[in-house]
Protein backbone atom coordinates (compact mmCIF):
# COMPACT_ATOMS: atom_id res chain seq x y z
CA UNK A 1 0.00 0.00 0.00
CA UNK A 2 1.40 3.14 -1.22
CA UNK A 3 1.54 6.49 0.20
CA UNK A 4 -1.54 7.51 -1.30
CA UNK A 5 -2.84 4.63 -0.36
CA UNK A 6 -2.19 4.98 3.17
CA UNK A 7 -3.65 8.79 3.50
CA UNK A 8 -6.64 7.30 1.54
CA UNK A 9 -7.12 5.10 4.64
CA UNK A 10 -6.39 7.41 7.01
CA UNK A 11 -8.97 10.05 5.65
CA UNK A 12 -11.31 6.51 5.74
CA UNK A 13 -10.97 5.65 9.15
CA UNK A 14 -11.31 9.42 10.41
CA UNK A 15 -8.01 9.43 11.95
CA UNK A 16 -7.69 13.32 11.46
CA UNK A 17 -10.48 13.97 14.07
CA UNK A 18 -9.00 11.28 16.74
CA UNK A 19 -5.43 13.11 16.18
CA UNK A 20 -6.62 16.54 17.21
CA UNK A 21 -8.08 14.80 20.64
CA UNK A 22 -5.23 13.29 21.11
CA UNK A 23 -3.47 15.93 21.13
CA UNK A 24 -5.64 18.19 22.71
CA UNK A 25 -5.44 15.42 25.59
CA UNK A 26 -1.76 15.46 25.58
CA UNK A 27 -0.35 18.32 23.67
CA UNK A 28 3.17 17.23 24.78
CA UNK A 29 3.52 14.50 22.61
CA UNK A 30 3.99 15.30 19.11
CA UNK A 31 4.48 13.55 16.16
CA UNK A 32 3.35 12.47 12.92
CA UNK A 33 0.62 9.75 13.12
CA UNK A 34 0.26 9.99 9.39
CA UNK A 35 3.57 9.05 8.42
CA UNK A 36 3.89 6.33 11.29
CA UNK A 37 0.64 4.75 9.72
CA UNK A 38 2.00 4.79 6.49
CA UNK A 39 5.85 3.39 7.56
CA UNK A 40 3.30 0.52 9.43
CA UNK A 41 1.20 -0.31 6.51
CA UNK A 42 4.53 -0.52 4.17
CA UNK A 43 6.08 -3.41 6.95
CA UNK A 44 8.79 -0.69 8.01
CA UNK A 45 7.93 -1.21 12.02
CA UNK A 46 11.74 -0.05 13.08
CA UNK A 47 10.98 3.31 10.88
CA UNK A 48 7.95 3.96 13.07
CA UNK A 49 8.67 3.28 15.86
CA UNK A 50 11.94 5.32 15.56
CA UNK A 51 9.68 7.89 14.16
CA UNK A 52 7.73 8.25 17.16
CA UNK A 53 10.56 8.10 19.39
CA UNK A 54 12.10 11.61 17.79
CA UNK A 55 8.62 12.99 18.02
CA UNK A 56 8.38 13.09 21.47
CA UNK A 57 12.20 14.15 22.52
CA UNK A 58 10.48 17.29 23.78
CA UNK A 59 8.80 15.41 26.23
CA UNK A 60 11.53 13.17 27.96
CA UNK A 61 12.61 15.15 31.20
CA UNK A 62 14.66 12.64 33.99
CA UNK A 63 14.42 14.22 37.01
CA UNK A 64 17.62 13.13 37.82
CA UNK A 65 18.70 16.24 40.03
CA UNK A 66 15.48 15.41 42.37
CA UNK A 67 16.75 11.57 42.01
CA UNK A 68 20.34 12.66 42.72
CA UNK A 69 19.47 14.40 45.93
CA UNK A 70 16.94 11.28 46.76
CA UNK A 71 20.08 8.84 46.85
CA UNK A 72 22.18 11.19 48.95
CA UNK A 73 19.61 12.51 51.48
CA UNK A 74 19.08 8.44 52.25
CA UNK A 75 22.69 8.14 52.55
CA UNK A 76 23.44 11.13 54.69
CA UNK A 77 20.19 9.88 57.31
CA UNK A 78 21.32 6.78 57.17
CA UNK A 79 24.91 7.27 58.41
CA UNK A 80 23.80 10.20 60.93
CA UNK A 81 21.43 7.49 62.49
CA UNK A 82 23.79 4.67 62.96
CA UNK A 83 26.86 7.62 64.69
CA UNK A 84 23.36 8.16 67.35
CA UNK A 85 22.98 4.24 67.30
CA UNK A 86 26.24 3.02 67.12
CA UNK A 87 27.96 5.69 69.97
CA UNK A 88 25.26 6.21 72.29
CA UNK A 89 27.56 4.73 75.26
CA UNK A 90 28.87 8.50 74.38
CA UNK A 91 25.97 10.24 76.15
CA UNK A 92 25.26 10.05 79.91
CA UNK A 93 21.94 9.61 79.35
CA UNK A 94 20.29 6.92 76.43
CA UNK A 95 17.49 8.92 76.26
CA UNK A 96 19.44 11.55 74.27
CA UNK A 97 20.40 9.38 71.53
CA UNK A 98 17.00 7.92 71.58
CA UNK A 99 15.31 11.02 70.65
CA UNK A 100 18.27 12.03 68.01
CA UNK A 101 17.42 8.64 66.44
CA UNK A 102 14.33 9.43 65.81
CA UNK A 103 14.57 12.71 64.61
CA UNK A 104 16.77 11.54 62.15
CA UNK A 105 14.27 8.43 61.43
CA UNK A 106 11.15 10.99 60.91
CA UNK A 107 13.63 12.86 58.43
CA UNK A 108 14.25 9.72 56.32
CA UNK A 109 10.39 9.51 56.26
CA UNK A 110 9.74 12.76 55.17
CA UNK A 111 12.25 11.99 52.35
CA UNK A 112 10.99 8.53 51.29
CA UNK A 113 6.94 9.97 51.74
CA UNK A 114 7.81 12.76 49.03
CA UNK A 115 9.27 10.29 46.84
CA UNK A 116 6.51 8.10 46.91
CA UNK A 117 4.10 10.94 46.42
CA UNK A 118 5.87 11.86 43.66
CA UNK A 119 6.05 7.98 42.22
CA UNK A 120 2.07 7.40 42.81
CA UNK A 121 1.11 10.65 40.88
CA UNK A 122 3.36 9.10 37.97
CA UNK A 123 1.21 6.30 38.46
CA UNK A 124 -1.94 7.97 38.53
CA UNK A 125 -1.18 9.79 35.38
CA UNK A 126 -0.23 6.72 33.56
CA UNK A 127 -3.48 4.97 34.67
CA UNK A 128 -5.49 8.29 33.43
CA UNK A 129 -3.15 8.39 30.45
CA UNK A 130 -3.92 4.80 29.23
CA UNK A 131 -7.73 4.64 29.90
CA UNK A 132 -8.11 7.96 28.15
CA UNK A 133 -6.36 6.84 25.23
CA UNK A 134 -8.35 3.41 24.91
CA UNK A 135 -11.25 5.41 24.89
CA UNK A 136 -9.96 7.86 22.03
CA UNK A 137 -9.07 4.58 19.37
CA UNK A 138 -11.30 1.90 21.19
CA UNK A 139 -13.92 3.36 18.24
CA UNK A 140 -11.52 3.41 15.26
CA UNK A 141 -9.95 -0.04 16.08
CA UNK A 142 -13.20 -1.95 16.55
CA UNK A 143 -14.22 -0.09 13.49
CA UNK A 144 -11.24 -1.86 11.74
CA UNK A 145 -12.07 -5.63 13.29
CA UNK A 146 -15.85 -5.10 12.29
CA UNK A 147 -14.71 -4.81 8.56
CA UNK A 148 -11.69 -7.50 8.87
CA UNK A 149 -14.06 -10.27 10.46
CA UNK A 150 -17.60 -9.49 11.25
CA UNK A 151 -19.96 -7.97 13.45
CA UNK A 152 -19.97 -10.33 16.09
CA UNK A 153 -16.12 -10.24 16.66
CA UNK A 154 -16.28 -6.59 16.81
CA UNK A 155 -18.92 -6.28 19.29
CA UNK A 156 -17.68 -8.60 21.77
CA UNK A 157 -14.37 -7.36 21.54
CA UNK A 158 -15.42 -3.61 22.07
CA UNK A 159 -17.10 -4.70 25.28
CA UNK A 160 -13.99 -6.61 26.76
CA UNK A 161 -11.68 -3.63 25.78
CA UNK A 162 -14.32 -1.10 27.81
CA UNK A 163 -14.69 -3.75 30.38
CA UNK A 164 -10.93 -3.08 30.98
CA UNK A 165 -11.34 0.34 30.71
CA UNK A 166 -13.67 0.31 33.84
CA UNK A 167 -11.49 -2.51 35.93
CA UNK A 168 -8.64 0.22 35.46
CA UNK A 169 -10.63 3.13 36.58
CA UNK A 170 -12.32 1.64 39.11
CA UNK A 171 -9.92 -1.40 40.32
CA UNK A 172 -6.66 0.02 40.11
CA UNK A 173 -7.06 3.75 40.97
CA UNK A 174 -10.11 3.23 43.71
CA UNK A 175 -8.64 -0.16 45.34
CA UNK A 176 -4.94 -0.43 44.67
CA UNK A 177 -3.45 2.16 44.58
CA UNK A 178 -5.14 3.24 48.22
CA UNK A 179 -3.70 -0.33 49.31
CA UNK A 180 0.20 0.32 48.14
CA UNK A 181 -0.87 4.12 50.41
CA UNK A 182 -1.45 1.85 53.01
CA UNK A 183 1.25 -0.44 53.02
CA UNK A 184 3.73 2.81 53.11
CA UNK A 185 1.51 4.15 56.43
CA UNK A 186 2.45 0.31 57.86
CA UNK A 187 5.81 0.71 57.02
CA UNK A 188 6.67 3.92 58.69
CA UNK A 189 5.01 2.57 61.56
CA UNK A 190 6.49 -0.25 61.22
CA UNK A 191 9.60 1.30 62.13
CA UNK A 192 8.48 2.95 65.49
CA UNK A 193 9.02 -0.76 67.17
CA UNK A 194 12.52 -2.45 67.54
CA UNK A 195 10.31 -5.74 67.26
CA UNK A 196 8.64 -4.70 64.05
CA UNK A 197 5.48 -6.11 64.77
CA UNK A 198 3.55 -5.34 61.54
CA UNK A 199 6.21 -7.24 59.68
CA UNK A 200 3.78 -9.95 58.31
CA UNK A 201 0.85 -8.03 58.01
CA UNK A 202 3.15 -6.17 55.05
CA UNK A 203 4.13 -9.24 53.71
CA UNK A 204 0.25 -10.18 53.40
CA UNK A 205 -0.74 -6.62 51.72
CA UNK A 206 2.21 -7.33 49.47
CA UNK A 207 1.01 -10.92 48.59
CA UNK A 208 -2.58 -9.51 47.94
CA UNK A 209 -1.56 -6.74 45.89
CA UNK A 210 0.42 -9.34 43.55
CA UNK A 211 -2.31 -11.64 43.41
CA UNK A 212 -4.86 -9.23 42.49
CA UNK A 213 -2.90 -8.50 39.59
CA UNK A 214 -2.05 -11.63 38.33
CA UNK A 215 -6.18 -12.78 38.64
CA UNK A 216 -7.41 -9.91 36.44
CA UNK A 217 -4.60 -10.12 34.14
CA UNK A 218 -5.71 -13.43 34.29
CA UNK A 219 -9.26 -13.41 34.00
CA UNK A 220 -9.00 -10.73 30.92
CA UNK A 221 -6.49 -12.78 29.07
CA UNK A 222 -8.47 -16.10 29.83
CA UNK A 223 -11.98 -14.46 28.77
CA UNK A 224 -10.66 -13.34 25.78
CA UNK A 225 -9.14 -16.59 24.65
CA UNK A 226 -12.82 -18.12 25.03
CA UNK A 227 -14.56 -15.56 23.46
CA UNK A 228 -12.22 -15.68 20.45
CA UNK A 229 -13.02 -19.24 19.97
CA UNK A 230 -16.40 -18.64 19.58
CA UNK A 231 -16.76 -15.14 17.97
CA UNK A 232 -14.52 -15.19 15.20
CA UNK A 233 -15.79 -18.88 14.26
CA UNK A 234 -18.97 -17.45 13.60
CA UNK A 235 -17.80 -14.37 11.36
CA UNK A 236 -16.42 -16.93 9.37
CA UNK A 237 -19.28 -19.50 8.81
CA UNK A 238 -21.51 -16.17 7.78
CA UNK A 239 -18.39 -14.98 5.55
CA UNK A 240 -18.20 -18.31 4.08
CA UNK A 241 -21.95 -18.81 2.99
CA UNK A 242 -21.53 -15.37 1.25
CA UNK A 243 -18.33 -16.06 -0.77
CA UNK A 244 -19.98 -19.37 -1.79
CA UNK A 245 -23.32 -17.73 -2.79
CA UNK A 246 -21.19 -14.93 -4.60
CA UNK A 247 -18.67 -17.61 -6.30
CA UNK A 248 -22.12 -19.65 -8.05
CA UNK A 249 -22.53 -16.53 -10.12
CA UNK A 250 -23.02 -17.56 -13.62
CA UNK A 251 -19.59 -16.08 -15.57
CA UNK A 252 -18.71 -14.07 -13.07
CA UNK A 253 -18.77 -16.06 -9.94
CA UNK A 254 -14.88 -16.24 -9.82
CA UNK A 255 -13.67 -13.15 -10.48
CA UNK A 256 -16.43 -11.77 -7.76
CA UNK A 257 -14.99 -14.66 -5.22
CA UNK A 258 -11.22 -13.16 -5.90
CA UNK A 259 -12.46 -9.55 -5.56
CA UNK A 260 -14.03 -10.69 -2.33
CA UNK A 261 -11.36 -12.26 -0.92
CA UNK A 262 -8.89 -9.33 -2.00
CA UNK A 263 -11.18 -6.98 -0.19
CA UNK A 264 -11.14 -9.39 3.16
CA UNK A 265 -7.11 -9.50 2.96
CA UNK A 266 -7.08 -5.62 2.83
CA UNK A 267 -9.90 -4.74 5.27
CA UNK A 268 -7.05 -7.60 7.61
CA UNK A 269 -4.04 -5.47 6.71
CA UNK A 270 -5.65 -2.11 7.74
CA UNK A 271 -6.77 -3.85 11.28
CA UNK A 272 -3.98 -5.36 11.43
CA UNK A 273 -1.76 -1.62 11.14
CA UNK A 274 -4.39 -0.31 13.15
CA UNK A 275 -3.63 -2.47 16.31
CA UNK A 276 0.25 -1.92 16.23
CA UNK A 277 -0.13 1.77 16.02
CA UNK A 278 -2.33 1.90 18.96
CA UNK A 279 0.18 -0.73 20.16
CA UNK A 280 3.18 1.47 19.58
CA UNK A 281 1.98 5.05 20.22
CA UNK A 282 0.42 3.56 23.79
CA UNK A 283 3.96 1.94 24.73
CA UNK A 284 6.00 5.43 23.53
CA UNK A 285 3.36 7.37 25.42
CA UNK A 286 3.92 5.71 28.76
CA UNK A 287 7.52 4.62 28.53
CA UNK A 288 8.60 7.95 29.81
CA UNK A 289 6.45 7.68 33.53
CA UNK A 290 7.26 3.84 33.89
CA UNK A 291 11.17 4.93 33.60
CA UNK A 292 10.71 7.14 36.37
CA UNK A 293 9.11 4.43 38.12
CA UNK A 294 12.20 2.62 37.40
CA UNK A 295 14.75 5.28 38.67
CA UNK A 296 12.27 5.99 42.06
CA UNK A 297 12.53 2.05 42.60
CA UNK A 298 16.02 2.09 42.06
CA UNK A 299 17.66 4.77 43.94
CA UNK A 300 15.38 3.77 46.98
CA UNK A 301 16.89 0.08 46.95
CA UNK A 302 20.10 1.11 45.99
CA UNK A 303 20.56 3.38 48.85
CA UNK A 304 18.97 1.24 51.24
CA UNK A 305 21.33 -1.37 50.63
CA UNK A 306 24.14 0.73 51.36
CA UNK A 307 22.81 2.04 54.67
CA UNK A 308 21.92 -0.99 55.66
CA UNK A 309 26.16 -1.99 56.13
CA UNK A 310 26.09 0.75 58.46
CA UNK A 311 22.88 1.92 60.17
CA UNK A 312 20.22 0.73 62.41
CA UNK A 313 17.85 -2.17 60.81
CA UNK A 314 14.70 -0.20 61.48
CA UNK A 315 15.96 2.91 59.09
CA UNK A 316 17.24 -0.38 56.93
CA UNK A 317 13.58 -1.91 57.13
CA UNK A 318 11.31 1.39 55.93
CA UNK A 319 13.86 2.41 53.10
CA UNK A 320 13.73 -1.40 51.24
CA UNK A 321 9.85 -1.47 51.91
CA UNK A 322 9.13 2.20 50.94
CA UNK A 323 11.21 0.50 47.55
CA UNK A 324 9.55 -2.38 47.94
CA UNK A 325 6.00 0.34 47.55
CA UNK A 326 7.44 1.61 44.53
CA UNK A 327 7.54 -1.79 42.97
CA UNK A 328 4.06 -1.95 43.35
CA UNK A 329 3.22 1.05 41.84
CA UNK A 330 5.41 -0.02 38.89
CA UNK A 331 3.66 -3.39 38.67
CA UNK A 332 0.01 -1.68 38.76
CA UNK A 333 1.49 0.72 36.14
CA UNK A 334 2.66 -1.87 33.43
CA UNK A 335 -0.29 -4.04 34.41
CA UNK A 336 -2.44 -1.85 33.00
CA UNK A 337 -0.90 -1.28 30.24
CA UNK A 338 -0.01 -4.98 29.46
CA UNK A 339 -3.78 -5.77 29.90
CA UNK A 340 -4.58 -3.83 26.44
CA UNK A 341 -1.26 -4.97 24.65
CA UNK A 342 -2.87 -8.26 25.15
CA UNK A 343 -5.86 -7.65 24.69
CA UNK A 344 -5.16 -6.47 20.99
CA UNK A 345 -2.47 -8.85 20.28
CA UNK A 346 -5.52 -11.44 20.82
CA UNK A 347 -7.80 -9.76 18.60
CA UNK A 348 -4.76 -9.37 16.11
CA UNK A 349 -4.25 -13.05 15.88
CA UNK A 350 -7.76 -14.69 16.45
CA UNK A 351 -9.12 -12.11 13.79
CA UNK A 352 -6.74 -12.83 10.89
CA UNK A 353 -8.48 -15.20 9.18
CA UNK A 354 -10.84 -13.18 7.43
CA UNK A 355 -14.17 -13.14 7.02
Amino acid sequence: MGVEGSSLLWDEMGMDAVTIDFKQLFPEYTFDGKTVMELILTGRLWDAVKELGSGITGAIYFQTEEIKTLFFTILVLGIVAALFVNFADLFQDHQVSDIAFYFVYLLMIAVLLKSFVSAASVVQEILETVTTFMKLYIPTYIVAVGSASGIASASVYYQILLFIVYLIEWGYLSILLPVVYGYILLTIINGVWMEEKLTLLLELLDKIISVCLKVTLGIITGFSILQAMISPVIDSLQSSAVKKAMSAIPGIGGLTEGMFEMVVGSAVLVKNSIGLYITFVLIVLCCIPVLKLVMFMGVIKISAALIGIVTDKRMTNCADRVGNGNMMLLKIALSSIGMFVIQIAIITYTTSGGM
